[in-house]
């Protein structure tokens, strides 16, 4: 027999499922680039521009964030992070290949000199989910 009340089960059981979201939400966060680098003006960002850096996360198939907007002329670094699996990543437009497993991560540099929309795959070994793009860079003037 329980020692739990009938009244206080249901809520018990409540708080027990929000806790289990809640936990499977916090890991799929994006760390997001420093925003002074952000404020400063265009020409002084492109000549002696600071490296943004920034954290996708790939879990369940998916990614998160699935962009990043940059300036045209600045430096990005982008570090790719597995939750759960292996995941191939492709850059087609910069050349670059990597295969991301949850004990390595992948991080890539790039400096895109022409605005555009660039996208990259981050897509497990095996599945549907291999064959469609799921991420870009947009670079921006």
């Amino acid at each position: 027999m329980s020692t739990i009340p009938k009244s206080l089960r249901g809520l018990t059981l409540l708080a027990a499922f929000g806790a289990i979201v809640a936990l499977a939400v916090v890991p799929l966060y994006a760390e997001q680039p420093d925003e002074q680098h952000a404020k400063a003006p265009a020409a002084a960002a492109r000549s002696n521009a600071p490296v943004r850096t920034y954290t996708i996360t790939a879990s369940e198939g998916g990614i998160i964030p699935g962009h990043v907007r940059i300036r045209r002329g600045e430096t990005v670094r982008i570090t790719f992070v597995s939750r759960d699996d292996t995941y191939g990543i492709r850059f087609k437009e910069f050349g670059i290949k990597e295969k991301l497993t949850p004990e390595k991560p992948v991080t890539i540099e790039v400096r895109p000199m022409k605005a555009g929309t660039f996208e990259f795959k981050c897509a497990r070994p095996w599945g549907v989910s291999r064959l469609g793009s799921n991420g870009a860079l947009y670079v921006t003037e």
